[in-house]
């Protein structure tokens, strides 16, 4: 068993194929690790623009790449063939920096080769998602690779960030400090049909009320304050990202604005909460009368 720990580089482009943008890939790296993590290969490939696509200027800063350096780069169909041809056929895991990556190289796989095949790819780790499962991080917030590295003592002073096989290699070094035999199985994913189904799937927030998946069981709020049952004051309205409605708690004499969200994932519905306070109804009428005599005075009136 080996373990690659690979990272893209992409630029946002104009499909014509699909009409739209897409992220075409311009660096592929990658650093095949033993069981003992150290670093027994590795994979870089430039890539080529076949969409003739303007390098974005926060691409070129970040990766300090140019047009003209890409012009030397290889077309997508044979960088995949070498990438293939490197992974080989020896049993591996492959590790990305949140799934984002695999995402990507399934879209391009889709536009500049007509085809949904990663067969090339036996198993599969989010190590973001893995990193936050052992230091319990909220999902909601991802840790980026630069930090994670920090908070796990892992040098970066001299790590290039943004190119791929930098990002790949520090990656790497990171894997070992959080590695845990009794878990990380767990985490890893057969690459067959249903796991590219599942990334293909895009997550959607819910916005009509009526709609089956709204669970009307968790369309309550209780207090922040208190940790009591409130009463509602309003219908629930669909509004940034969510359904809100405004409560009250006669324990703590207070009002607030509750926000449900319901997203559809591939397999599940993801329920986020969350609220803030009113100010009581005698506070927002004297601030309003007072901008109001504000306003008066600056007319003149």
């Amino acid at each position: 068993m080996v373990y690659i720990v690979m990272d893209l580089e992409w630029n946002s482009v104009y499909g014509t194929k699909i009409h739209g943008f897409f992220n075409e890939i311009i660096e592929i790296g990658a650093v095949m690790l033993d069981a003992d993590f150290r670093e027994i290969s590795h994979f870089s490939c430039l890539i080529r623009s076949q969409t003739g696509g303007r390098l974005q200027a926060h691409v070129r800063e970040m990766t300090k790449l140019s047009k003209k350096d890409l012009a030397q780069g290889l077309p997508f169909a044979q960088a995949i063939t070498r990438l293939r041809e490197w992974i080989g056929a020896k049993e591996h895991v492959v590790l990305t920096w949140g799934d984002g990556d695999l995402r990507v190289l399934l879209a391009n796989t889709r536009y500049f080769l007509g085809s949904r095949n990663l067969a090339y790819l036996q198993k599969y780790m989010d190590l973001q998602q893995y990193f936050q499962h052992r230091f319990n991080t909220s999902r909601a917030q991802q840790v980026g690779l630069a930090a994670a590295g920090a908070r796990l003592g892992v040098n970066a002073e001299t790590v290039a960030f943004h190119r791929a096989l930098e990002d790949s290699r520090f990656a790497a070094q990171c894997l070992p400090h959080i590695f845990d035999e009794t878990d990380f199985a767990a985490f890893v994913r057969v690459c067959d049909q249903a796991f590219f189904a599942e990334l293909e799937f895009k997550p959607r927030i819910i916005s009509d009320i009526n709609n089956p998946l709204v669970d009307r069981e968790k369309l309550y709020y209780v207090c922040s304050n208190c940790g009591k049952p409130t009463e509602q004051l309003t219908d629930w309205r669909f509004a940034s990202r969510g359904f809100q409605a405004e409560f009250y708690c006669p324990h703590c004499d207070a009002r607030a604005k509750a926000l449900i969200s319901f997203k559809k994932l591939y397999n599940s519905v993801e329920i986020k909460r969350s609220a803030r306070l009113l100010p009581p109804p005698e506070a927002a009428e004297t601030h309003g009368a007072a901008e109001e005599a504000t306003a008066q005075q600056g007319s003149g009136a």
